[in-house]
C-alpha cells in the first residue's frame, strides 16, 4: 500500500528529515520518501495504516498534513 501525503511547514532537508522520522514511527509504515520541492512524502507499507495517525504524528510540530491520496502499487 502506498500513499502520497501532502505536508504544510517543510521548509528545509533538516524538516523533511523530522517529517520522515515522525512518519516512520507510525504503526504499520515501512517507508518513507519526502520530496522537499513538492511538499510532499510517499510513505509504503500495510493496509493497516491508520491516516489519523498520520495526521497525529505531526501535530505537535510546525508541520501539518493538508492531503492524503492513495497511489497504484
Amino acid at each position: 500500500m502506498r500513499k502520497e501525503i501532502t505536508i504544510e511547514g517543510m521548509k528545509c532537508e533538516g524538516c523533511s528529515n523530522a517529517v520522515k522520522q515522525r512518519f516512520l514511527g507510525v504503526e504499520g509504515v515501512n517507508d518513507v520518501v519526502v520530496n522537499l520541492e513538492a511538499k510532499s512524502a510517499l510513505i509504503e507499507g500495510n493496509s493497516a495504516i491508520d491516516e489519523n495517525e498520520l495526521r497525529e504524528s505531526l501535530s505537535d510540530t510546525n508541520y501539518s498534513v493538508v492531503g492524503i491520496k492513495e497511489m497504484d502499487a
